[in-house]
């Protein structure tokens, strides 16, 4: 995936608007709609953060790392966890 989104250049407003879809699409299915519902409220808001942050924050570095060239991506680039808590550290 991060070969696709490489060797285009800098593209800071794509991700901007990239960023905002994905925040749109959670408000779609209903993880932004605060007060539509009774049981669940805080465990909605939350779920919608740490997706947001993740999104975020894999757009902004992961994904936006090779400018130059789809070929600078290396061979086996591991996939980064995340979890509740944000980034995690990979087990050494």
């Amino acid at each position: 995936m991060v070969r696709i989104h490489s060797g285009n250049g800098t593209h800071e407003e794509m991700d901007r608007r990239a960023i905002a879809c994905f925040d749109q699409a959670l408000a779609d299915i209903g993880l932004a709609d605060i007060g539509l519902a009774n049981t669940g409220l805080a465990a909605n808001e939350r779920l919608r953060q740490v997706l947001h942050d993740y999104f975020a924050w894999a757009t902004t570095t992961t994904m936006a790392r090779y400018h130059g060239s789809a070929d600078d991506v290396p061979d086996g680039l591991g996939i980064p966890r995340w979890s509740w808590d944000g980034l995690q550290r990979d087990p050494e």
